[in-house]
């Protein structure tokens, strides 16, 4: 492989089919040693392996390998016992605080002096504009007078 840059190499082969000629096949370039990553199997209990029982349930820890429980094939009643003590584990028994329900909305939080104090300030202030709404209109404007002409 050439040390050409990628719109060189592009140029070149165009120009290469254009004039009817083949190019040869690139070398691909050598892949870098990087790990391989691993990809889990399906949790499928083994043909000649047990399914695992109470008995196993109980010797769970938080540590343990659950996997075998949630395997084709075991009963639901040790699956269900085993999940249970899984999500008994205080690392997955953390609320989360995106359940709506989870504040007692009964407790009134106290409200400061501060805030108060900026209350009845906006109530004063409120109320001065209300009360400059509520004014009875000028005399000049009173109904009777002497633009009536009826």
């Amino acid at each position: 492989m050439t040390d050409e840059g990628f719109l060189r190499r592009w140029a070149r082969r165009k120009t290469e089919v254009r004039a009817g000629m083949t190019p040869p096949p690139e070398p691909l370039a050598p892949v870098a040693d990087l790990p391989v990553p691993v990809v889990d199997a399906p949790a499928v209990a083994p043909a000649d392996a047990p399914l695992p029982t109470m008995d196993d349930v109980a010797r769970l820890t938080g540590d343990s390998d659950f996997s075998a429980f949630v395997a084709r094939g075991v009963d639901a009643a040790v699956r269900r016992t085993a999940l249970k003590k899984l999500f008994a584990d205080p690392h997955f028994n953390t609320m989360d605080c995106l359940d709506v329900y989870i504040d007692d909305y009964t407790k009134p939080s106290p409200v400061s002096e501060a805030m108060l104090a900026s209350l009845e300030h906006a109530k004063n202030a409120l109320q001065r504009v209300v009360e400059a709404v509520e004014e009875p209109p000028a005399a000049e404007d009173a109904p009777g007078d002497a633009n009536n002409t009826t």
